[in-house]
This record gives structure tokens, C-alpha cells and sequence, in this order.
């Protein structure tokens, strides 16, 4: 009689599929060790994937997915954060602005460190025929970015005389370094304290100056 089937046995796969292509590469993995790490049979793991690259590409993709979805839920939190902006002093609002980043730019932080090691496969001849729809995916988040940064320029709480694009490229590729430096880090490294420190060197330094008060003229 044979056992039945594993109901967790396909993301099983999929996260030792991920460590294999991290330890080994793309091309050197082999699907008897990813089957083992999974714990299942080698006939097992053709049972959910035709082949290596099938479970790389499913790995890629959602990834992709993901990041696709955290753009989506960024364009409604500033959406929402603009609407709720009129009426407030300015201070109040770039306060209320920098949360919002943080809090934002953190949950980017988790996902890249959920997905670090795909990032040396990507980077790597594994990542080839990837090239095209990551770079597409680099140019809508950096569009993303220079929208958001945009939208605090025209609101007043960022300074105007910056162009926002050379500041998207800036965030961008800073968060690509980021998750670059993830893949080689031997523990998950306080993401929150990462974002802070972004957010202290880059957006602080955006920040427009309060408004220019006129000197009260001492009394005689």
C-alpha cells in the first residue's frame, strides 16, 4: 500500500531547492540532494516539478510576485498617508511620513532577507534568462520610488531643489546592495535598525527646511 502523499512535500522542495542553489548554484545542484534535503523521494520531487529549473523558476516567480504585491500595498498606505496629509502642520506630517517609510521600507527589508538566497543564484549564471523581467521588475519599483518621492516634493515636506529620479536611483541601488550583502550573512540582522539607518541618511537629509521665521527686533 503505497503512503499518501505529502501535503507540505511541495514547498518542502522548494525551500531545500532554494538552500541547494545557494550552496551549489543553479547549473551544480542536483535534484537527489534537493529530494533528500526535502525529505521525500527523487520520484517525489517530479511528481510537483519537471525539473531544477522548473523549481527555480517557481522560486523566482513568486518572489517577483511578492515584490509586486509589497508595490501594491506602498502605493495604497502613501495614497491613503496623502489623503490624510491636508490639514496638518508640516512637521506633524513629515513625522507622520517618516513612520510610514520606515514601517514600509522594513517589510521590504524582511523580504529580501526571506529571499536572500535566490539573490546570488540571480546574480549569478542561474539568473540569465532571468535578466530581462528582473530588470523590468528594478525599473517599476524605481518608478515606484521616484512617484512617492515626487508626491513629498509637490506636498512640501520634501526639498524641491533635489531631483527625484537621482534620489531613485540612489534608494533603489541601495536596496539592492542591501540585499546583496544579506546573502552572505551567517544570522537575520535587526531589518527595523536597517531601515532606521536608511531612513536617518537618505530621507531625513530630504527633508524640507521649516519654514524661515523673521527675527522678533529686540525692545529698547
Amino acid at each position: 500500500m503505497s503512503r499518501p502523499a505529502r501535503p507540505d512535500a511541495h514547498q518542502a522542495l522548494l525551500e531545500a531547492a532554494r538552500t541547494e542553489f545557494s550552496r551549489r548554484g543553479l547549473e551544480r545542484a542536483r535534484v537527489e540532494d534537493i529530494s533528500r534535503r526535502a525529505g521525500v523521494s527523487k520520484g517525489a520531487f517530479y511528481l510537483h516539478f519537471t525539473s531544477k529549473d522548473d523549481a527555480f523558476d517557481e522560486l523566482v516567480q513568486r518572489f517577483i510576485g511578492a515584490l509586486e504585491a509589497l508595490g501594491g500595498r506602498r502605493r495604497v498606505a502613501t495614497a491613503t498617508f496623502e489623503r490624510d496629509l491636508a490639514g496638518r502642520r508640516r512637521e506633524v506630517a513629515a513625522a507622520r511620513w517618516l513612520t510610514l517609510e520606515r514601517a514600509l521600507d522594513t517589510e521590504l527589508l524582511e523580504l529580501l532577507w526571506a529571499n536572500r538566497q535566490l539573490q546570488r543564484v540571480l546574480d549569478g549564471a542561474g539568473g540569465r534568462r532571468w535578466s530581462r523581467p528582473v530588470h523590468l521588475l528594478r525599473a517599476r519599483l524605481r518608478a515606484l520610488a521616484i512617484g512617492r518621492l515626487a508626491g513629498g516634493q509637490a506636498a512640501g515636506l520634501l526639498r524641491a531643489d533635489l531631483d527625484a529620479e537621482v534620489i531613485g536611483d540612489l534608494v533603489t541601488g541601495g536596496y539592492e546592495g542591501l540585499a546583496r550583502r544579506m546573502a552572505d550573512l551567517p544570522a537575520r540582522p535587526d531589518l527595523a535598525a536597517w531601515a532606521g539607518s536608511c531612513l536617518a541618511l537618505v530621507y531625513q537629509g530630504l527633508l524640507a527646511p521649516p519654514a524661515a521665521t523673521v527675527p522678533r527686533r529686540a525692545s529698547r
